[in-house]
Parts: C-alpha cells; sequence; structure tokens
C-alpha cells in the first residue's frame, strides 16, 4: 500500500517543472520565494546561506584557494557580508537589495526597510534567516554572479597550482 502511493507521488513530481523547487515543499513550510526561483538561482541562495558557497572565504578553508582575495573588486577578504554589502561590483545591485526594493505587484521592500536597521548593523545570517527578505535576495542572485566562480579567478588559482607544481620537478 505505501509503495504505491510513494509510486504515485514519484509519478506526480516528474510531471512539474525540473527547473524550480515548487514540488510541495511550499506546502510542507518551505520558503515560497525561493521554491518558485529558477533552481540554480535557489540553489546559489541555499549554498549562500548556509556558508558552502563558492566565494573565497569557503574555498580557502576547503582547501581550493590560496588567499580571501575577491575576485569581483580586488578587495582584501570576500566574505558573504563583502559581497552583499560593500564589493564595488555589485554597488546598483546592492543599492536596490537594501533600499529600494522593487515597485510592483511582485514588489518588494528593501531589506533595511524590513528590519528599520542600516545595513551595517545587519548580519547577513539574519537578512537570509528572514523570509520577508527573500524576494529582494533571489532578485540580487538572479542579476548578479555572487556565489559563482569567476573566469579570471579561475585562471590565477590555475596558474598558481601549475606554478607551484613547477617547484617539485
Amino acid at each position: 500500500m505505501k509503495w504505491e502511493e510513494s509510486k504515485k507521488e514519484i509519478d506526480e513530481m516528474g510531471k512539474k517543472s525540473k527547473h524550480s523547487y515548487r514540488y510541495d515543499l511550499v506546502k510542507r513550510g518551505g520558503n515560497s520565494a525561493v521554491m518558485e526561483d529558477r533552481k540554480t538561482i535557489a540553489a546559489r541562495f541555499y549554498q549562500l546561506k548556509s556558508g558552502h558557497a563558492l566565494i573565497a572565504k569557503y574555498l580557502l578553508r576547503i582547501g581550493k584557494r590560496s588567499d580571501m582575495k575577491c575576485w569581483w573588486c580586488g578587495h582584501e577578504y570576500q566574505t558573504r557580508d563583502h559581497l552583499f554589502k560593500w564589493c564595488k561590483r555589485w554597488k546598483r545591485e546592492q543599492k536596490r537589495l537594501w533600499v529600494d526594493g522593487q515597485e510592483g505587484e511582485d514588489g518588494y521592500m528593501g531589506v533595511e526597510k524590513v528590519f528599520k536597521k542600516p545595513k551595517i548593523s545587519l548580519p547577513m545570517s539574519l537578512v537570509f534567516a528572514e523570509e520577508k527578505c527573500s524576494q529582494a535576495l533571489m532578485d540580487f542572485l538572479s542579476s548578479t554572479d555572487v556565489g559563482r566562480i569567476s573566469r579570471a579567478a579561475e585562471e590565477a588559482e590555475n596558474s598558481d597550482h601549475e606554478e607551484s607544481s613547477d617547484w617539485g620537478v
């Protein structure tokens, strides 16, 4: 009996889009803003939320990078805070995230208006935890490459590994 129910559920899942997390997770208490977006964006959202995103701080921790330098603007440290608040590469997108928000039927408030605090006093863990901010964060991720590795960073890292391997010859 249970097997038949499971098989029906799996069949129903297969009929839904493979490119979104819509599934039935919203009904189970999932974040609707995240679940309704593209899977690649939702994946970056959860990676950034959990601290396991492709950013320099995490890559250094797991031994895939030799420094924490931001590959977007050259700042000394590339952290989640830096990318969402201070990175010069994403200034326009940050203004929309923190201050402006988006007007219209599907609009949302800027994060500072949700918390009634300036961005400098808001830890990103709190922003990611607040469901009212999810749509703003998803919009930010859709319009930026935050949580992805740039080609320049990949090339620089590859050349570092090639140089270090030459010493062992």
